[in-house]
């Protein structure tokens, strides 16, 4: 099952010039094409500024393309589609950031319980699925303790089962471990690596080569230009 279809999906700023009175197109993809399959690991490599975080935001459409085709779990979604159905798509979407959001005056338990419960599952069934996943991730010990007190690996694993507790079927990974030390880095990718017994989809953009060893599918985006590996 294809769960991500993008084909010759371009995307431009549009900057407006006062002084000249004209707008400048500025792009920023360039005929895109990428399919990805449920259960598939993808790592789209590419230096700073070269449109990965765009295209990740435009696969979880948080913006719209320019010009294209995007299919997400089946689901044609143009700027010009319902906000119920760019809600379905987005309510089975992940997105993981480098510097993730964690709730400064919530315990760690309390914020995954909170995920857990936006799912519309009862409260008791929101703390059982909590627990279960921070013993998964072996971050138990956390469990009551505020962001502030937690070293940015800590947080990032923390925010990465806030996003599993909701069932989620596709992860999108926007450089998460760009911030991490050497040994934080590899404690997060193992992690992200072990959900392949959950069946989730997972897509990544870094510009860190050495995380190619967690994927099969890779691909470079060359300013615009998606090239496979």
């Amino acid at each position: 099952m294809v769960i991500v279809s993008l084909q010759n999906i371009k995307f431009s700023f549009e900057n407006s010039n006062s002084k000249k009175q004209n707008d400048v197109s500025l792009p920023i993809l360039k005929d895109v094409n990428l399919e990805v399959k449920k259960g598939e690991y993808c790592l789209i490599n590419g230096p700073s500024g070269s449109g990965k975080t765009t295209l990740l935001q435009i696969i979880s459409a948080i913006i719209h393309q320019t010009k294209g085709q995007r299919i997400i779990f089946d689901k044609n979604l143009s700027p010009d589609s319902s906000r119920e159905k760019i809600y379905a798509v987005r309510k089975r979407i992940g997105f993981l950031f480098q510097t993730p959001f964690l709730h400064p005056q919530v315990s760690v338990k309390e914020f995954i319980e909170f995920q857990a419960g936006l799912t519309g599952v009862g409260l008791q069934t929101a703390k059982e699925n909590a627990e279960s996943l921070l013993e998964e991730f072996e971050i138990m010990q956390f469990s009551n303790l505020l962001p502030k007190s937690l070293s940015a690996g800590e947080r990032q694993r923390v925010a990465l089962v806030s996003l599993l507790v909701k069932n989620i079927d596709l992860l999108l990974l926007d450089e998460p471990t760009g911030s991490l030390d050497e040994e934080n880095k590899t404690i997060v990718w193992e992690q992200i690596k072990a959900l392949r017994k959950k069946n989730i989809t997972v897509i990544a953009v870094s510009h860190d080569v050495k995380v190619k060893q967690y994927f099969k599918k890779r691909y470079l985006l060359d300013y615009g230009i998606l090239k496979k590996l």
